[in-house]
């Protein structure tokens, strides 16, 4: 058993998974959204990853996706063996070519056969920290990881080598957990996944989750990086309230949601204010968790109502100017 808190390459980035694909034999075709002007259905930096047989996230659906998997398609079906094959295009949103957003998109598309592998391996093993990864326009010129504070001409397409992942602690394994976590599959969550027992872990929770096996869950708690989102929703009263004690003494992350009803709420917010909570930090204890538009008790609607509680929180994060203009 372990209290640490294990951090390393995000498996849910581009350059995970084309590692895994090319491992497999596959050639891919990195697709990059580099730009945008007006209404489009991705905002930059939107990646996808396309091989002759599926695809990794989109870049928007529709017809747009559709002649990109294409083009995508012909360049892996290339004879042509060159190492760091590229195109680049800009493409008008409107009804010409069945969309309706009417704005526009300029991409990237990159293609990395088997013999890149090491390459493409060699910079993940660098430290990102600080750096981006350099994206030429042009074909022949290989990918870079660069200080985030260089400057860089036109011809180059700066990107993050990791995507911006928010570290997610769920304390708990059960049944609400394990409805929840495909839930939250694509919005930008690294998670943690936090039991007493390994029995209660599900055997396939995805690529993105972390099982964290601990005697005590609020060792955890206290060890996590400073800004990760906690939702406690243990088996017990008891080990809830002390992972929340944890957390709202250190007052350091930026979302802590309890699983319960508004009187398990009140019954906390008394033992907690006793233990020695502020007032102040007690509001920030957000219980229930979910929106009430969703309010179903079975454990797909549960785990539907906090992914869409924590959807928009992050989105709200973002923008805060969305709840100046919403109210």
């Amino acid at each position: 058993m372990s209290d640490m808190v294990p951090m390393g390459i995000h498996a849910n980035s581009w350059l995970a998974n084309a590692l895994a694909r090319l491992d497999d034999g596959q050639d891919i075709v990195l697709v990059t959204v580099t730009a945008t002007k007006g209404s489009s259905p991705r905002d930059h930096g939107s990646q996808m990853l396309v091989t002759t047989t599926g695809i990794w996230q989109t870049i928007g659906g529709g017809a747009l996706e559709f002649d990109v998997m294409a083009r995508a398609r012909k360049m892996l079906a290339s004879d042509d063996d060159d190492e760091w094959q590229r195109q680049y295009m800009t493409v008008i949103l409107g009804p010409d070519m069945g969309q309706c957003c009417g704005g526009q998109m300029s991409l990237l598309l990159e293609k990395f056969t088997t013999k890149q592998a090491g390459a493409l391996a060699a910079l993940a093993q660098q430290d990102h920290h600080g750096h981006m990864l350099a994206h030429p326009l042009e074909s022949g010129v290989p990918l870079t990881l660069q200080s985030a504070q260089s400057s860089f001409d036109e011809a180059v397409f700066m990107a993050p080598a990791m995507p911006r992942q928010t570290p997610l602690f769920i304390y708990g394994a059960g049944h609400v957990s394990r409805a929840l976590i495909p839930r939250l599959d694509g919005l930008g969550f690294d998670i943690f996944l936090v039991d007493i027992e390994a029995a209660r872990f599900a055997d396939d929770l995805g690529d993105n989750v972390q099982k964290l096996l601990a005697k005590t869950p609020e060792k955890i708690a206290l060890r996590a990086p400073q800004g990760a989102v906690h939702l406690v929703m243990t088996h017990s009263h008891s080990l809830d309230e002390a992972i929340c004690l944890q957390l709202l003494m250190r007052g350091d992350f930026a979302y802590l949601g309890l699983i319960g009803s508004k009187s398990k709420r009140a019954r906390f917010a008394k033992r907690l204010a006793a233990a020695g909570v502020s007032p102040a930090m007690l509001d920030q204890l957000v219980c229930p968790i979910g929106i009430s538009e969703i309010n179903g008790k079975s454990p797909a609607h549960v785990a539907l109502s906090i992914a869409a509680d924590l959807a928009i929180w992050q989105q709200l994060r973002e923008d805060p100017e969305q709840l100046v203009n919403e109210a």
